[in-house]
């Protein structure tokens, strides 16, 4: 993107971090949009804006993180189950086989193959598995980037408006809203982003498990953040007696009760305790 706006806006970011706000803010508070007006969807998104003809007129997206974009949105460290559950539920609408089989296509057969199952308690351990690895793979961070997702919710109500309005400067753009307008349209869709800090819930509930005899509920929204839990238990050297657990736990001390050192119980398998 150059200043004469002969192309057009090239931005890129990870899967649920936010691009489509950040592409949209650019839009309405600068030249390109003719009045403010901004739209979140009852997920909380951007994507209709995102699905629009006017996105399609100025910006081209993508998730390659290509360091010639011209807008570069990084993840935040600690962050990676926040976006990969907003992808989740703000694209797929908590669709499961959708979204599991746009990362595995054959995600069924490896599923039954490995647990002789197609149960949801067999594809939240297979879920449980894989998951760290995708989040190093798809959230890495990014020295290059023009922002990173946790200046979107920084306390200090100044950062966002002056990130953006760097952003449409460096575009060549002017600015066309005022701060006031800004700050209030984002203290609105900040309030609307549920899953943010949900990694960060989840962790609490799991040392809270481990270290604690509190009863307190479990703050899982989704089958993901459920496999969040399961393989974090894992790396503290618990697992979960999962066989036929197709309702998680509500509770740390219902999923305490199901919690075994592996090296206690050598002979358990998967089709007992898992």
């Amino acid at each position: 993107m150059t200043p004469s706006q002969t192309s057009k806006i090239h931005v890129t970011w990870p899967p649920g971090c936010y691009g489509s706000y950040v592409m949209q803010s650019v839009y309405a508070y600068s030249n390109l949009g003719s009045d403010h007006k901004f739209i979140i969807d009852q997920t909380g998104s951007s994507h209709t804006f995102r699905k629009s003809e006017t996105r399609r007129k100025y910006f081209v997206i993508d998730h390659a993180m290509s360091d010639n974009a011209d807008i570069i949105i990084s993840s935040a460290a600690g962050h990676e189950l926040d976006y990969f559950v907003n992808q989740f539920m703000k694209e797929e609408l908590n669709n499961v086989p959708a979204y599991l089989t746009g990362l595995f296509p054959d995600f069924k057969f490896q599923i039954s193959e490995q647990w002789n199952s197609n149960e949801d308690w067999a594809a939240r351990e297979w879920i449980s598995f894989w998951l760290p690895d995708c989040f190093a793979a798809a959230y890495p961070n990014n020295i290059n980037a023009d922002l990173t997702t946790a200046q979107l919710f920084d306390i200090n109500e100044d950062i966002f408006p002056e990130l953006i309005i760097g952003l449409i400067k460096k575009l060549g753009l002017s600015v066309n809203a005022d701060i006031d307008i800004i700050k209030t349209n984002h203290a609105d869709w900040q309030k609307q982003q549920r899953y943010h800090n949900l990694q960060k819930r989840c962790d609490k509930w799991i040392s809270e498990i481990i270290n604690t005899h509190e009863d307190t509920p479990s703050p899982c929204i989704t089958i993901l953040d459920e496999a969040y839990v399961q393989s974090r238990l894992r790396e503290h050297g618990y697992e979960i007696r999962c066989f036929e657990l197709n309702v998680f736990p509500k509770t740390s001390n219902k999923l305490r009760s199901l919690l075994y050192k592996e090296t206690q119980d050598d002979t358990a398998t998967k089709t007992k305790d898992c």
